[in-house]
C-alpha cells in the first residue's frame, strides 16, 4: 500500500485519489492492530456508503505508548514523557514546547506544544474565563489519544483517560463534582461501552469489545459484510443471528475467541442461494477454531448451503452441534468437506 501511495504521488494523480488510497491503508491497519493487540485495542467499526468497514480507535502498545487510528491517519504518543512519537508512521519535526497560543478573541488559549500555529501535542486548554478546560494531547481543535477534561467552574477533573478524534474512546474514568468515581471502564463515542449490541436493518455500528451480538432477521446483507472477520470481536461470548442474514459473507471466521460460549444461526443465512438445491462456490468457507469455551453451535436449515468448506478445530468444550432439523430439508454445507479436529469428548 505504501508503494501505491508513492507511485500515485510520483505520477501526479489527484489529491482525492491519494486520500482514498490512504484511507484504505488505514482501514487495513485497523484490522491488523485489532488482531495484533487483541486485548489492548479499542475500535469502533462503521459501514460507510454500503461498501466497506472503516475503523477508528486506540491501541495500547505498551504501558505508556498509545496509538490513535482513524480514516485520516495515525498518531502515536508517549503518555509518560508527554511527547508525540510519530504521525502516520513518521517522526514529526518542528514541534515547539512551552508555547502560549491565543485561540480566540474571547480569551481561549493553549499552553503547550505547538506546530504551525496550532496545538500539536501535550498542553493545557484554557476557556474564555481563564479556567483550565482540558489537559492532554491535542491536535488543532481535537483532543487525541489521552487527556483529562475539567469541571471548569471548580477546576476538578471530570474525565481522565483515552480519546479518539475528540471523543472518549477506550479506557477512562469519569468523576462527579466531589471527586468520586462515577464510572471506570471502557468508552465508545463519549458513552459507556455497551456490552450487548443489536444489529437490525441499516443500524450497522459495532465496537470490538462487545460480549453479545444479536442480529435481527434480514439484516447485514449489504456488500460491506463480504470481508468481515468475527474474530476481531475478542470479548464475544454469544452470537445470535436471525433468519436470512449475512448473505454476502464469503468467509465466516471465528478464530481464537477464547470467551465465546454459544453460537446460534437462523435459517438461510450466509448464502445468496435460497433454492432447494444450491450450487457450489469454492470461495465460501466456514472456520471455527481455537474457541476453548464454546459449548453450543446451532445452525438453521439452508444456512451455508453453498459453502465449500466447514472446518471446526480445537473446541474442547463443545457439547452440541446441531445443523438443520431432522424432519426438514436442511442442506447445510451441501457441497462442503467437513473437518472436525481436536478433543470434543462431550460432543452430542
Amino acid at each position: 500500500m505504501k508503494e501505491s501511495i508513492r507511485r500515485i504521488q510520483q505520477e501526479g494523480h489527484s489529491e482525492s485519489l491519494l486520500k482514498l488510497v490512504k484511507r484504505i491503508d488505514n482501514m487495513s491497519l485497523g484490522v491488523e492492530y485489532m488482531k495484533t493487540y487483541k486485548e489492548y485495542a479499542f475500535f469502533t467499526l462503521h459501514a460507510r456508503n454500503g461498501l466497506c468497514w472503516y475503523h477508528e480507535g486506540i491501541v495500547e502498545k505498551s504501558s505508556s505508548l498509545l496509538l490513535e487510528l482513524c480514516l485520516n491517519g495515525t498518531i502515536e504518543v508517549d503518555v509518560k514523557t508527554r511527547r508525540v512519537v510519530r504521525v502516520d508512521g513518521k517522526k514529526v519535526k518542528g514541534i515547539t514546547h512551552k508555547q502560549v497560543l491565543d485561540l480566540s478573541d474571547d480569551g481561549e488559549r493553549w499552553e503547550g506544544d505547538v506546530l504551525n500555529d496550532q496545538p500539536y501535542g501535550w498542553g493545557v486548554l484554557y476557556d474564555s474565563e481563564g479556567e483550565k478546560a482540558y489537559e492532554g494531547f491535542r491536535v488543532g481543535e481535537v483532543n487525541v489519544c489521552y487527556g483529562r477534561s475539567y469541571y471548569s467552574d471548580i477546576q476538578k477533573v471530570e474525565y481522565e483517560g483515552e480519546w479518539c478524534e475528540g471523543k472518549r474512546l477506550g479506557r477512562g474514568i469519569q468523576y462527579d463534582r466531589n471527586g468520586n468515581i462515577v464510572f471506570e471502564g471502557e468508552w465508545v463515542n463519549d458513552e459507556h461501552a455497551e456490552q450487548r449490541v443489536v444489529l437490525s436493518g441499516d443500524d450497522q455500528f459495532l465496537h470490538n469489545r462487545i460480549e453479545e451480538l444479536i442480529v435481527k432477521d434480514n439484516s447485514c446483507n449489504g456488500r460491506e459484510w463480504i470481508s468481515f472477520d468475527f474474530s476481531i470481536l475478542v470479548n464475544l461470548r454469544v452470537l445470535e443471528v436471525g433468519d436470512e442474514c449475512f448473505e454476502n459473507v464469503k468467509e465466516m471466521k471465528m478464530i481464537g475467541l477464547n470467551r465465546l460460549e454459544r453460537v446460534v444461526i437462523g435459517k438461510r443465512c450466509f448464502t445468496q442461494i435460497k433454492s432447494e438445491w444450491p450450487g457450489y462456490d469454492p470461495t465460501r468457507h466456514f472456520y471455527l477454531k481455537n474457541c476453548k469455551r464454546l459449548k453450543e453451535l446451532n445452525i438453521g436449515c439452508g444456512s451455508f448451503n453453498d459453502y465449500s468448506m466447514c472446518a471446526i478445530e480445537n473446541v474442547p468444550s463443545l457439547e452440541v452441534i446441531e445443523m438443520g432439523r431432522l424432519n426438514e430439508s436442511s442442506i447445510n454445507f451441501l457441497h462442503a468437506s467437513l473437518e472436525l479436529k481436536g478433543d470434543s469428548q462431550g460432543l452430542k
